[in-house]
């Protein structure tokens, strides 16, 4: 019956039962937690308190000392003693006071500090001669004759003691006048009852405290002898009282050891955790009941818009050809997850083939250079710890143009592939051979050693020494390997990769079928330096040019948009391709004022083309240090300003690459560019290892199709459906799509029927020169469209 009823009613139902559980459960629950946490939070205040009361109690006991300081430098005492001779001591007899006597203070300058119970007037020879007890109570008898002992433990401190078997505060000073002793003075009181009550005065709460006996529990004395009487053991009081803060009262001034004690009455705990519990409950109550209510509400407008979103998924599924299985349930969120499970499962299938695809190359199915550097990267991190070496070979074809250019491009692709073939048969299973691009092969050895990569070097040339055998054709294919090691030749990739590419073109030079990297025949830092001069001045004097190919829009057949490319024509090596000016402005330094010269004169040129009446766009690649500079968008805001173009007629070309080096940056700064109108592109897509949930998150407006997916789609089924694939999802993502790489008439008119935007590639044009472009749109001003809007 449930599998046949929709989703809101089951959620109503649950939340109505979840209501009638939480409330009969969570009130015994959260009762017994609350009590439990209140208990903590009372024993932590109540040992506060205790803590306090011994305080106090310290505190009064130690006062004694100061306050006979304080009398015996009274004036009136010694205005006293002065004046007073006392009869002899045979015939003398002890003199009680009531009332405070001539040679005590106000009260009110003693009350400040301590009222003891009684007060002695000793002589000279420590006999007792006047007691001031304003109680009228008798004093102990061992005060009344003191010891020699008790006046030279008491004098100048409080010193505890036992008299007439019973716990005694004593503390005397001696009185002195001229320097001479003429008595002494004694403060004493029992520590009974109303001493612990006077001791506990300024406590912030009345709770009872009292004294122990050292062996057992057994109250010797309690400030409440009605509650707590002494003699009375701690367990008889564990009904109606909690004992906190015992312990040991360690006075250094002492003959016996006593301990000290608080009591909480059980009755105030727990009337203190019954309001407690009474608030808990009500607020508890409160939050179940809306609790209850907001979550129903909740749940149907959740449901409602779950309803609306089943649909649509179902519609989706449905426009894709996605089969599901058949099932009679109209639980909304059942069937949500059933085709989501699907289409998951689906997209999973195609991202992982876009990433395999972007990490190997299509033709021999080896992996790209891309994994290749990752390999290397990470063998070179094992090789760090391990301590062995490893070896990295870099190889090319030899004869291979001439075959391409003579027999044709379907043959020279079974020639690489036949070489792929025989190059993975010769090394381990736990190497890599890897293809770079057009004929060039490398090979990772890890856990290699130099003697053994010559021995499969030496083995790949006996392999190579066999005929190719493509479509009746019996081919002669050589091949040069250069083999760099680590960490004797560098323990950096790109050193690596170099070093072993000076090897290479060593051996090829050489006719070798090796050659080992040799310092003495690396001449590449040298010229290496001498285009890093050159590229300097170049900069300098504006000696580069950027050069420009149009981009098409495929509908309508105009050119919307051009694409800057840098050129340089050196004086002595000629025209030098970007792939290598690039690397070396960014290891230089160069790459900002490079890309301001670029970007500047790219500005400039798209802004004559305007007045011209030619309203195209200019894109400009960027590099991924570019991301990392602040000044990036001040200098691009401040050239549309002095060109006074819209925002909207520079496109900034960035790899996947460049965009994943530093991915929180490169949203960042952006974000920024498309703020100000700049429109954002992604370069050689396909070719880096981003992916499309993370690009979605980027103000990407276009995606440019690596131009090797484009060039071979017509060839290619697979190549064909990483087009179409791309396609599709730049559209779904709002963006729009560029191809590179279009060389034929028939490579266009696919393109169009695949939904692409735009075109750019040989056969539209070749980068030219911004004259001679602007002599081309004047010659056949219909070629060029007269306004753009950037594609939503």
């Amino acid at each position: 019956m449930l599998r046949r009823t929709g989703l809101t009613v089951k959620m109503l139902i649950f939340t109505a039962l979840l209501g009638a559980v939480l409330w009969m459960v969570s009130d015994n629950y959260q009762t017994r937690t609350l009590t439990h946490l209140f208990h903590e939070k009372l024993a932590e205040r109540f040992s506060n308190e205790a803590q306090e009361h011994r305080t106090l109690f310290d505190r009064q006991i130690k006062i004694y000392s100061q306050a006979a300081k304080i009398l015996v430098s009274s004036q009136m005492l010694h205005d006293y003693l002065q004046q007073t001779t006392w009869v002899e001591p045979s015939l003398a007899t002890i003199h009680y006071h009531h009332r405070a006597p001539a040679w005590m203070p106000n009260h009110s300058i003693l009350r400040q500090f301590v009222m003891p119970r009684y007060t002695l007037l000793l002589d000279s020879q420590g006999r007792v001669r006047e007691v001031y007890n304003w109680d009228r109570t008798q004093p102990a008898t061992e005060l009344l004759s003191p010891s020699v002992m008790l006046l030279a433990l008491s004098v100048n401190q409080s010193y505890l003691t036992k008299l007439n078997d019973g716990p005694y505060l004593v503390s005397s000073e001696p009185v002195l006048i001229d320097g001479e002793q003429v008595a002494t003075l004694m403060l004493a009181s029992p520590l009974d009852s109303q001493f612990l009550r006077d001791s506990q005065t300024l406590s912030t709460t009345r709770h009872t405290v009292a004294l122990l006996s050292e062996e057992s529990d057994t109250i010797i004395v309690s400030s409440d002898p009605i509650a707590a009487p002494g003699g009375m053991s701690l367990s008889a009081l564990s009904d109606t009282h909690r004992t906190v803060g015992r312990g040991f009262f360690d006075y250094g001034s002492s003959d016996f050891v006593i301990r000290f004690a608080s009591f909480i009455p059980l009755q105030e705990v727990n009337d203190l955790t019954r309001a407690v519990l009474d608030r808990a409950r009500q607020q508890r109550s409160l939050v179940t009941t809306t609790f209850v209510l907001v979550f129903m509400l909740l749940i149907y407008m959740l449901t409602r818009r779950l309803r609306v979103m089943t649909e649509r998924v179902v519609e989706f599924s449905n426009h894709m050809a996605i089969r599901h299985p058949k099932s009679d349930t109209r639980d909304e969120l059942a069937i949500l997850e059933d085709r989501f499970k699907t289409l998951a499962s689906t997209i999973i299938r195609e991202t992982e083939a876009l990433e395999y695809q972007a990490s190997h190359d299509p033709l021999t199915d080896l992996p790209n250079r891309k994994l290749l550097n990752e390999r290397l990267q990470s063998a070179l991190m094992r090789s760090e710890v391990t301590h062995k070496p490893l070896v990295l070979m870099l190889s090319d074809l030899d004869h291979f143009k001439e075959i391409n250019d003579t027999l044709g491009h379907h043959v020279g692709d079974l020639v690489l592939q036949q070489a792929a073939e025989r190059l993975y048969n010769t090394v381990r299973k736990t190497d890599t051979v890897a293809r770079l691009g057009g004929d060039e092969f490398s090979i990772l050895l890890p856990d290699a050693n130099l003697q053994q990569a010559t021995l499969i070097a030496e083995q790949i040339g006996r392999i190579f020494d066999e005929p190719f055998y493509v479509e009746e054709h019996e081919l002669k294919v050589g091949i040069s390997i250069g083999i760099a090691e680590s960490p004797s030749h560098g323990d950096d990739v790109n050193i690596l990769m170099q070093r072993a590419d000076v090897a290479m073109y060593h051996a090829k030079q050489n006719g070798y079928i090796f050659a080992v990297y040799d310092p003495s025949t690396d001449t590449h830092h040298v010229s290496r330096l001498e285009l890093l001069t050159d590229l300097r001045r170049a900069i300098e004097y504006g000696e580069l040019e950027p050069h420009y190919q149009c981009k098409l829009d495929i509908r309508s057949g105009k050119i919307i948009g051009t694409e800057a490319l840098l050129r340089w024509k050196h004086p002595e090596r000629g025209m030098i391709h970007p792939d290598e000016i690039i690397p070396l402005a960014e290891q230089t330094g160069l790459i900002r004022p490079l890309t301001n010269l670029v970007l500047k004169r790219a500005l400039q040129e798209c802004a004559r083309w305007r007045e011209h009446g030619f309203e195209l766009t200019v894109a400009v690649n960027m590099s991924a240090q570019c991301l990392r500079d602040n000044t990036l968008i001040d200098t691009l805001s401040q050239a549309l300003e002095e060109y006074k173009l819209p925002p909207f007629c520079f496109i900034l070309e960035l790899t996947e690459s460049d965009i994943m080096t530093d991915p929180i940056r490169a949203k960042n700064i952006l974000t920024e560019l498309n703020a100000i109108g700049v429109g954002i592109a992604v370069d050689d897509f396909g070719t880096g290892y981003s992916s499309l949930a993370y690009l979605k998150q980027l103000p990407v407006s276009e995606i440019k199709i690596d131009r090797s997916f484009v060039m071979e789609m017509l060839e290619d089924d697979n190549d064909l459906v990483i087009v179409r694939t791309i396609i599709d999802l730049a559209h779904n993502l709002g963006m729009s799509v560029v191809a590179e790489g279009v060389t034929s008439k028939t490579a266009l008119n696919v393109l169009g029927k695949l939904g692409c935007d735009e075109a750019q590639g040989f056969f539209i044009d070749k980068p030219i020169s911004s004259q001679t472009l602007l002599q081309r749109l004047l010659a056949k001003p219909s070629m060029a469209a007269s306004s753009y809007k950037r594609r939503a």
